[in-house]
């Protein structure tokens, strides 16, 4: 009846064929009687035919046929009756087909919209990417950049030396006049504190403050020693005397639990006095004047911190924050920290948790008392933050009474950003801050690490030994093992270190029979090192495999390896215990020794390129230990060990199998199983007794434990 009303003649005639072939009976039948794709195709019963509803429906649709001229709308019919029909519009395929279309060409245009922003977005990175490359090697054709200063200048005015007598150190009491006088025109003091066993961390941070011509700094002292040392130096200090241990802390001691509570007390005399300060752990060596990244979030910014996130939120954020909820998850790092004085409440609240429960870690506390009443994140509702704050990707805890912020970890670098993605570096800029956390060998690992990145402020001594000359090499590495096929397994991570380790241990057995100090070229690790399970790299992190350079104390034990087992006839000095003098610097350099502006021309531009030697004999060495050049460069380190006579070789064995340290963590086989690999400095001498004391009569493969 529609399709007549409609006018449709066509359909109509169609309608009258398939009236035509109906069978008698129903005129058509349900899905479920019909045949299934490949099934029977008989016919259902009921039979063929013509019969007398088929002849009526016939002639029904024939008589709609007759009178469709005047079903049809605005029709006139006899009279001059005019009928308005308006039916429901209905849709046919061709108009299905249409919406389907211009549905389809709106979604290409938002996708070519999105591609070309993307592309536009792409394009910028890496316009910005080639500005930044280019932009370092023109900084790598210039001469070397001293980085850090030894000490603030001479002319700086200080009180009267410091003395353990209580009248010398009188002066030297943390007064809100002293706060005051060092803020600067921002209200911003910078803050370290070290005890004299680390009074050389404090030095090279103040050295770094003042190379940025900063003088609203102090560094506490927390003993007489280190009081008088710092005065001595000339340095900016105060008098904190804590009661605790002069010699190194120890993470998670109780002298280290002690420290925090410390810690506190020193911030709140800080916030007291109306000063805004940041307060930084000594090895978070400040590298850049943090107070315009400051002001750009005040006045909202009440607290900001850095964290151990390992990846950045945004990709745009070494200028901004990271954003809240993403980077708020993580552990907050209170090695360096900002905090406005109008957040003194809650630092009293967290000095208070820190007193009651002197066994916890103050880091924890900190994030816990800005947890009470949740952290806020929320833009709309009851609970929403202002803003201006959102837009500051601020954020708010201590019952939303404090506003927030996560440091970028692009720029405020933790020691996994900064040492081994290099986050900085690849992205060509300067960082604010570089924290030696995530890293092995303790403080003495610290320490390789700020040299290896030319951070660390040593004395002229280090750089031009009297008496002394270097030795270094061009390493081989197996790339083709690096990465093959896109993964890299902790089998062919041990054959890519271990390949290093013998060229090593020939440049340790050559330096130290010339007497001279080896400068230890950059190592490539396949994968990286955690103290957890994972799967080359660290779960969260950005890190790119493979690492290179890496860092030394991921496969050197630095602490209680190398600086404490010195090599058998070596000229090298030794202290009355037999030990190399001086430790670590009695030994090696950092591979980046003869790129730091420090070490003298006398030192650079003094180099020899002999072949090396065939053997450690006399009659080999004898032309090496002539050499008068103050550094001899091999072009490659054949595997001197091997030459060695078998007592010999013993002899050293002994000593030199304790340089390594291990490799963590794979999955452990089993549950409450080591996960982790010791790196064999003899892993190629069948048979032998590893550091470990387990004796290896085959080819050694890599094993868990001990």
């Amino acid at each position: 009846i529609l399709l007549c009303w409609r006018g449709e003649g066509s359909a109509v005639r169609g309608w009258l064929a398939c009236a035509c072939a109906l069978p008698s009976g129903k005129m058509g039948q349900s899905e479920e009687s019909q045949p299934l794709v490949g099934g029977s195709t008989s016919r259902p019963r009921g039979g063929g035919g013509f019969g007398v509803k088929s002849v009526a429906a016939v002639c029904a649709v024939m008589a709609l046929y007759l009178l469709a001229p005047y079903l049809r709308p605005s029709a006139q019919l006899p009279g001059n009756t005019v009928i308005s029909m308006k039916p429901a519009p209905s849709l046919t395929y061709r108009d299905e087909n249409e919406r389907l279309r211009e549905q389809i060409a709106e979604l290409q245009a938002k996708l070519k919209k999105r591609q070309e922003a993307k592309d536009e977005k792409e394009v910028a990175q890496m316009g910005a990417a080639a500005a930044a490359a280019a932009e370092l090697q023109r900084q790598a054709q210039q001469p070397p950049q001293q980085a850090v200063a030894s000490h603030p200048p001479e002319t700086a005015s200080h009180p009267p030396a410091a003395s353990n007598a209580s009248v010398g150190r009188a002066a030297y009491r943390l007064t809100r006049e002293l706060i005051r006088s060092r803020c600067n025109a921002h209200n911003i003091i910078l803050v370290t504190f070290v005890n004299f066993q680390r009074c050389d961390y404090g030095l090279t941070w103040s050295g770094h403050v003042v190379r940025l011509g900063l003088s609203n700094y102090l560094v506490g002292a927390m003993d007489g020693k280190a009081l008088e040392l710092l005065a001595s130096k000339k340095v900016p200090t105060f008098d904190m005397e804590s009661g605790l241990t002069t010699a190194d802390y120890g993470w998670g001691t109780k002298n280290f639990r002690k420290l925090g509570l410390r810690k506190c007390e020193l911030i709140l005399s800080l916030l007291s006095a109306g000063a805004d300060p940041i307060v930084t752990d000594a090895d978070a060596l400040i590298t850049r004047d943090p107070t315009p990244f400051v002001m750009r979030l005040r006045p909202e910014a009440q607290v900001l911190v850095t964290s151990d996130h390992l990846m950045a939120t945004d990709d745009a954020a070494a200028e901004s924050l990271e954003l809240p909820k993403r980077a708020s998850s993580s552990a907050w790092n209170i090695g360096y920290f900002y905090l406005h004085h109008s957040a003194l409440p809650a630092i009293a609240h967290w000095k208070r948790m820190c007193e009651e429960h002197p066994d916890l870690w103050d880091q924890n506390l900190f994030k816990d008392v800005f947890k009470i009443g949740r952290l806020r994140f929320e833009t709309s509702g009851a609970d929403a933050i202002p803003q201006a704050e959102v837009d500051k990707r601020l954020f708010r805890g201590y019952n939303g009474t404090v506003t927030i912020g996560i440091l970028p970890v692009a720029t405020f670098c933790g020691g996994h950003t900064y040492f081994v993605q290099r986050m900085p570096q690849r992205r060509g800029v300067v960082p604010y801050s570089v924290h030696t956390t995530f890293q092995y060998s303790g403080a003495v690992g610290k320490t390789h690490r700020l040299r290896e990145a030319m951070l660390w402020a040593d004395d002229a001594a280090y750089f031009d030994p009297p008496g002394r000359s270097f030795l270094t090499y061009v390493p081989v590495v197996r790339r083709e093992l690096l990465r093959p096929a896109g993964v890299m397994g902790v089998a062919a991570h041990f054959e890519v270190v271990h390949h290093q380790l013998v060229q090593l241990r020939a440049a340790f057995l050559l330096a130290a029979r010339l007497g001279r100090l080896l400068i230890v070229p950059p190592l490539t690790c396949g994968l990286d090192r955690f103290w957890a399970p994972h799967n080359g790299t660290i779960p969260g992190s950005d890190t790119r495999l493979p690492v290179e350079p890496c860092p030394l104390d991921h496969v050197l034990d630095l602490e209680n390896g190398i600086s404490k087992h010195a090599l058998p006839d070596s000229r090298l000095a030794r202290d009355p215990a037999g030990r190399p003098l001086g430790g670590l610097e009695g030994v090696l350099r950092e591979f980046s020794f003869l790129n730091n502006s420090r070490t003298p021309d006398a030192v650079r531009q003094s180099l020899a390129f002999p072949d090396p030697p065939a053997d450690l004999s006399a009659a080999s060495l004898a032309p090496l230990a002539a050499a008068t050049a103050r550094v001899l460069h091999f072009a490659r380190m054949p595997d001197l060990y091997a030459t060695l006579p078998p007592a010999d070789a013993t002899r050293v064995r002994q000593e030199m199998m304790w340089y390594t340290t291990l490799w963590c963590c794979s999955k452990p086989a089993a549950p409450k199983t080591p996960g982790h690999i010791f790196y064999d400095m003899f892993f190629d001498v069948v048979p032998h007794t590893d550091k470990s004391r387990r004796e290896w009569t085959e080819p050694w493969t890599p094993k868990f434990g001990p």
